[in-house]
């Protein structure tokens, strides 16, 4: 096992037709760097808890592959320092680009997500309320106009059919967030990709909104993302 994990470490990267070598470590992106950070890390977790960190320092320490956080009640000076000399313990070092220690009331991003502590319209009370990053909005817009073009050579359900996986892949990972604004925003910005495909398929002019009203892209079978589910009409149109 332990000739396999070196080979791993040590193979060269191909991008873009040209193959680079390299001495040590996992390519970023890789899909055995995650398994092989909570394997190396796990051991972070272990010491953090047996040396009664998160009592003596009232910090409780979240992670999740190489990203972690650390959650203070007191000093999160003190919390950062341990959890440092624990990563150079393990030759790591820590990304101070990234790292900063912040209050709840004014956010912070993690995996993807963004957490911030304020005052519920409803109850007035203060919650923590967990969005997608401005970030992952763009980059799931940017994933779908590769995948879309509005002179793309396709029928309708093709179409439909590409961006499937990708919007419920987004949707099932965000959809026990706060999240039905960036929801409505991605449901817009794909109807909208998928109106100017049909206004130019029939070689129309200008967006197509007369032509073709979100209720006729539903029954075409446009995904329909609502909290989190996506639903399907009962009747849908094949083809045009």
């Amino acid at each position: 096992m332990l000739k396999l994990i070196k080979q791993t470490l040590t193979t060269s990267i191909a991008k873009q037709g040209k193959i680079t070598c390299k001495k040590v470590g996992v390519p970023q992106g890789s899909p055995i760097s995650p398994l092989y950070s909570n394997i190396y890390l796990n051991v972070i977790d272990q010491v953090w808890h047996s040396r009664g960190y998160p009592e003596k320092l009232s910090a409780t320490l979240h992670r999740y592959c190489d990203d972690a956080i650390l959650v203070c009640r007191k000093s999160a000076s003190l919390a950062l320092e341990k959890f440092t000399e624990l990563a150079k313990r393990l030759s790591l070092i820590i990304n101070h680009q990234k790292t900063r220690i912040t209050k709840l009331k004014e956010g912070f991003n993690f995996i993807g997500f963004y957490f911030v502590k304020r005052k519920s319209p409803t109850s007035g009370r203060n919650s923590i309320y967990v969005f997608p990053t401005k970030q992952s909005q763009q980059s799931i817009r940017n994933r779908l106009k590769y995948l879309t073009c509005r002179r793309a050579p396709i029928k309708p359900q093709t179409f439909i059919e590409q961006i499937k996986p990708v919007v419920l892949g987004w949707v099932n990972y965000f959809k026990h967030t706060n999240v039905s604004e960036a929801f409505v925003r991605l449901q817009d910005f794909i109807n909208n990709r998928f109106r100017r495909y049909l206004t130019h398929r029939r070689k129309g002019r200008g967006c197509g909104w007369q032509s073709y009203p979100n209720s006729k892209l539903y029954t075409m079978g446009m995904l329909y993302i609502d909290s989190g589910m996506i639903k399907y009409p009962e009747r849908v149109v094949q083809g045009l």
